[in-house]
């Protein structure tokens, strides 16, 4: 399965590498290449997150031959106006209705929300963001108080460590609970 690592100027860093490690290991318990990992970003190079840290782009928006099976859309510390990430929205709402299972962590949300891939969806954000997500995308039905949703092939959470829940639930879907279980207590004897 391609999965897609969504970068943008100012994403949480945690929230990529979260669940880039939960694929990873899965591919390496499960002894196969179940989950092949690309970093999207708007142009070729390096892409500045909000720690100031520089991730390099396996591929670009503007370059895309791969068709994804996974989506996932990290948040930032600063969700901004409408007009930021526009490329990436666009791309969103182009690829979005074909994606398998498309994901966003924290407030990632309101990119997929900007994208119209949120309309008359349930969906969930970091509790500091949920009341402006709700204002500003009312089609969206922004959901308080769960670490992690499913609707449909949408999933959402609400912050970085539920992304790696979204991760894991995804693994289990595909390979089992069992395979699932054994990538948490492996991520689990690295903290």
């Amino acid at each position: 399965m391609h999965v897609a690592m969504m970068l943008y100027t100012g994403f949480r860093l945690l929230e990529v590498t979260g669940p880039m490690d939960v694929f990873h290991a899965a591919n390496r318990l499960s002894g196969d290449t179940w989950y092949e990992q690309h970093l999207v970003g708007p142009s070729p190079g390096p892409v500045l997150c909000s720690n100031g840290v520089a991730v390099g782009t396996t591929d670009c928006l503007l370059d895309m031959h791969t068709s994804f099976d996974i989506v996932v859309v990290p948040g930032s510390p600063v969700s901004g106006t409408e007009r930021e990430n526009g490329e990436l929205v666009d791309w969103l709402s182009q690829t979005g209705p074909t994606v398998r299972r498309l994901a966003s962590v924290s407030n990632g949300a309101f990119l997929i929300a900007r994208a119209g891939l949120a309309d008359h969806r349930a969906l969930t954000t970091h509790w500091r963001d949920a009341q402006r997500l709700s204002d500003e995308y009312p089609h969206a039905h922004v959901k308080r108080g769960h670490r992690f949703m499913k609707d449909g092939n949408l999933y959402s959470s609400c912050g970085f460590s539920d992304g790696v829940a979204v991760a894991l639930a995804l693994v289990k879907e595909d390979l089992g609970e069992e395979l699932a279980e054994r990538v948490t207590q492996s991520l689990s004897r690295m903290s």
